[in-house]
């Protein structure tokens, strides 16, 4: 918008045809005219402003630029026979893990050690492994496996001499880069380095070519191993062992393996969380164990920060003699009843614990208080729905139990209010709470039948596991709670229960949980219920569409 004002000629001279007024009406002309021939100058100077032209070639060139950085990149895969003998860079490959230890600080970075083996480059041929280093500033940053037999893909790896022995480095802070894959399944990596991976077709071929080699040679050749009575008598120190595990205590902080191989049981004792996977009947291969003398009643293996211990697939031709041989030979009565308490793993994602007495009887719970009321066994086997869990609140599951005075107290009044710390000798949490639970056999009853679980003693202790060890529990430690309600609570997820039955007064039974698998499968009823809904749908669209 364009505003003009208007001025009065000076009251000297209010005649039109004055001097003064003529002076004033130049003036104005002026100004407007000078602005009007400024625009016209700056249109002038836009139109004839010459537009920029671009070279063909160079037009093309960055086409062709562009198509390459979409086009993603084929590697050259070599094998390991071919990197062998020589010093190479940047170099790609995939490799089965046959042994590779736990993460380790030398200096700034942190150092995995692995054996690697391919159809090129295995125990049965002449060279039985490579050697191969991975480096990283973090921790989080290696490969950690927990399978012998892992999947592993390097980018950018070299080849180097150290020592006299040819060995492969990955160092994740100088561009290298890998992948790691389940032995037996899943087209996705367990972990990686970096957010995002390069993938192919033919990636998909050479994955499923390499986890074909691992299942064949692991079906058809056993692992070779020191015995644990071979180790305490030639080589006590860095010893890699082969062994079954019966066993699995958690106290404190602490986790215990009770562990066999030929008859001989020992026992290892190791920081929580440091194996998470590795459960009863499972068979596992050790690296850099040591003997110890601190316990009189079993030999004891410990453990260094770059030891590792990784199981063995049920597949495996190691595992299954390993199961054989000691079903065949004469065992202990102790190594005998541990044996017969644990039936084998489930390897499920969605199991909670893997251990399942193979003592407890199989029942419902109709039938239950009557069973337990014949007194035969104290151990039952049910599936049931946890219709509710109390208390609801999962923060008042938690509790810290005085092993001395056996009272039981709540954490906050231990740490107190705003001040952190670690919990004092003697004492250690406890999980406290009950379940309300149905089953098929008493769907239209009107009773409600509950079931405890009191984490004393480590009764069930596997059922609820957060990462807490003896530190005040955190909000992070509250939401992994309250995921474990919910996934309790969902009608399609099943439990099976172990439970123990305690008599009290006036003869009847209470039942403690002992341990537990948690199912995802469809209740059946939900599913008729899904389908009638899906039909009212339907029915209401055709009435919309009339």
């Amino acid at each position: 918008f364009f505003f003009l004002m208007i001025r009065r000629p000076p009251r000297s001279t209010q005649g039109v045809s004055s001097a003064a007024s003529d002076v004033y009406k130049r003036q104005v002309h002026g100004d407007l005219s000078f602005c009007l021939d400024f625009m016209d100058k700056k249109r002038k100077l836009k139109a004839t402003k010459p537009k920029k032209v671009v070279p063909v070639k160079k037009v093309v060139a960055h086409k062709e630029k562009k198509a390459k950085s979409k086009a993603r990149k084929e590697y050259v895969y070599e094998k390991i026979e071919d990197i062998t003998g020589e010093e190479k860079d940047r170099l790609y490959l995939f490799a089965v893990i046959l042994d590779i230890s736990s993460p380790y600080k030398v200096g700034d970075k942190y150092i995995a050690s692995a054996k690697l083996m391919d159809k090129t480059v295995n125990p049965g041929l002449k060279t039985e492994f490579i050697k191969c280093s991975f480096f990283a500033k973090a921790k989080e940053e290696l490969p950690q496996p927990t399978k012998v037999g892992s999947i592993v893909r390097i980018h950018r790896g070299w080849t180097r001499t150290y020592q006299k022995v040819q060995q492969l480095n990955v160092d994740v802070d100088i561009k290298s880069a890998w992948l790691l894959f389940d032995p037996t399944e899943g087209a996705l990596p367990i972990a990686q380095t970096g957010r995002t991976f390069t993938w192919v077709e033919k990636d998909n071929v050479r994955l499923k070519e390499i986890r074909q080699f691992a299942k064949d040679y692991f079906a058809k050749n056993e692992l070779t191993a020191i015995s644990l009575k071979e180790a305490m008598d030639k080589q006590p120190k860095d010893f890699d062992p082969i062994c079954l595990v019966v066993d699995v205590k958690k106290k404190d902080d602490k986790v215990r393996y009770m562990l066999v191989d030929d008859g001989k049981i020992v026992k290892l004792t190791v920081e929580q969380g440091r194996f998470p996977s590795v459960g009863p009947q499972d068979v596992v291969k050790m690296r850099a164990a040591y003997y110890v003398d601190e316990d009189k009643e079993f030999k004891t293996l410990k453990f260094e920060d770059y030891s590792n211990m990784l199981r063995l697939p049920k597949e495996y031709m190691t595992a299954k003699t390993f199961h054989n041989l000691l079903k065949g030979k004469k065992v202990s009565e102790e190594i005998k009843s541990l044996l017969e308490v644990y039936t084998p793993e489930v390897d499920k994602e969605n199991v909670i614990t893997k251990v399942l007495s193979s003592k407890a009887k199989s029942t419902t719970l109709k039938e239950l208080l009557a069973e337990a009321a014949k007194g035969k066994t104290k151990h039952f086997k049910i599936s049931a729905n946890a219709i509710e869990v109390g208390p609801k609140d999962p923060k008042e599951w938690l509790w810290v139990y005085d092993t001395k005075t056996k009272e039981l107290q709540k954490p906050e009044d231990v740490f107190g209010k705003g001040k952190s710390g670690v919990l004092p000798s003697g004492k250690e949490y406890i999980y406290k709470m009950q379940l309300y639970v149905k089953d098929k056999s008493v769907l239209t009853d009107s009773n409600m039948y509950i079931v405890f679980l009191c984490t004393i003693d480590g009764k069930g202790s596997e059922f609820i596991d957060i990462g807490l060890k003896r530190e005040k529990p955190t909000e992070a430690h509250y939401k992994a709670l309250k995921k474990i309600y919910l996934s309790m609570t969902r009608p399609w997820n099943t439990l099976d229960l172990i439970v123990e039955a305690v008599e009290v007064a006036g003869g009847q039974s209470v039942f403690f949980i002992v341990d537990t698998q948690l199912k995802i499968q469809l209740n059946p009823l939900l599913f008729i219920f899904a389908k009638k809904k899906k039909k009212k749908k339907k029915k209401k669209k055709k009435k919309k569409k009339k």
